[in-house]
């Protein structure tokens, strides 16, 4: 059996995937060390991994959420490569002590890529993103100066911490075409082929393994699946980026109050669901919901449109009207309505402006018409077709074996 280890960012939206994944590694007998900072030890320690920290100082998911929820992407990779100079010496020593047969990488945790580079062992990528550099689903000339606007202030310390790391370590750590999503020897997506639009990026060293969904890897939450009623469901959820968009909410609760449906809402734990005031009676507000249970049952699902949110919705065939507020999400939004299976709210900048009425109309052309349900019942088949963590497991079996085969490594020493 196999030694791996794994380097992941503080960040749910990218554990979650790898967590089924790594506990059926697990469970197929492979030892696995997991490194991460101390809020995800629980987890990760649920699926059988063997939790490492990182070492302080390291920023939270809320610090990272914060970056995120502003939609400067840019600010992510500046904060990215200070984390690598920070935590590259250390892993380094890490995996030289630890020696692993295989490390998988996040496709930002450009530490794990740059410490894979250095002792020339075996990667995979996890990429919990669409690749980005699609000619279909271009940016518009506004979005573009928008975008150009807020990084080319930030570019000059990215820059420098750049040539930092390289004139410690050597230029060959960095990937020639591009600076982010760093890929590894083989790079594993979870989604299909059909829903990933064109990119001249993938190549033979890519595997669409479907969605990672394993409802035991996460935390059971409670939930009263008896006060649902016959009435359409409606589950609307920000995400774990998002969830303090308390107005939102309000606006919410101003456009459904006499709508003839049921909604849940899930705010996250930073939000006291009593510090909303007076709720409508068609809704039910919880501060976490198992989320897979609820969308089995749903019949729209209203999304901030991260990658894992739109998965999960589409595989249980349930349509989606999306909000997004930051870019990335406005391009998953289009790869959403451009398969016909939901519909875009306050697409425009500032993003995710949407008074009431236009949140009510939206949700109402999704379920008043049936060719949105229909064409994500399509993308349901697609995506359960797939092998999901099991085949990503598979994946990186059939590479280890591989590189036995070719006298690389040695596993089960």
């Amino acid at each position: 059996m196999a030694r791996i280890l794994v380097m992941n960012i503080p960040a749910y939206g990218h554990v979650n995937p790898t967590l089924p994944v790594v506990q059926e590694l697990a469970e197929r007998g492979h030892s696995i060390l997991y490194y991460n900072t101390e809020e995800f030890r629980d987890r990760i320690t649920r699926t059988g991994a063997l939790f490492r920290a990182y070492p302080e100082p390291m920023p939270t998911s809320e610090d990272i959420t914060a970056l995120m929820r502003e939609g400067n992407l840019v600010k992510v990779t500046r904060m990215l490569f200070a984390l690598s100079e920070h935590l590259v010496p250390f892993m380094l020593d890490e995996v030289e002590r630890e020696r692993p047969d295989l490390i998988v990488h996040d496709s930002i945790a450009l530490w794990g890529s740059i410490a894979a580079r250095l002792l020339r062992l075996p990667t995979v990528a996890s990429i919990s993103h669409f690749i980005l550099d699609s000619r279909e689903l271009s940016r518009t000339k506004r979005e573009t100066l928008h975008l150009l606007w807020r990084a080319l202030p930030l570019m000059p310390a990215i820059l420098a911490s750049r040539r930092r790391l390289a004139q410690r370590y050597g230029g060959g750590i960095f990937q020639k075409e591009h600076l982010l999503p760093v890929l590894g020897d083989l790079n594993l997506l979870y989604t299909t082929e059909q829903l990933q639009p064109r990119s001249a990026m993938i190549d033979d060293r890519f595997r669409f393994v479907g969605p990672s969904i394993l409802n035991s890897a996460r935390a059971a939450e409670p939930f009263p699946f008896d006060r649902l009623t016959d009435a359409p469901l409606v589950y609307i959820s920000l995400g774990t980026v998002h969830h303090t968009d308390v107005g939102f909410y309000y606006t919410a609760f101003e456009a459904f109050r006499s709508y003839p449906a049921q909604f849940v809402l899930s705010i996250g734990p930073q939000i006291a669901i009593e510090s909303l005031g007076p709720i409508p009676a068609n809704f039910i507000v919880r501060s976490r919901v198992p989320q897979l249970d609820v969308l089995a049952v749903a019949d729209v699902f209203v999304t901030h449109g991260g990658m894992n949110s739109i998965h999960e919705g589409l595989y249980f065939g349930v349509p989606l009207v999306v909000i997004p507020h930051q870019f990335e999400q406005l391009f998953n939004a289009r790869i959403v309505k451009k398969h016909g299976a939901g519909n875009i709210l306050g697409d425009r900048l500032p993003y995710a402006h949407v008074g009431a009425g236009e949140l009510r109309a939206g949700v109402q052309q999704v379920l008043s018409t049936p060719s949105y349900r229909q064409n994500a019942q399509l993308i349901a088949q697609e995506l359960q077709s797939t092998g999901g963590y099991r085949q990503a497991a598979d994946e990186i079996e059939a590479m280890i074996q591989g590189q036995i085969a070719e006298g690389l490594l040695c596993a089960g020493k």
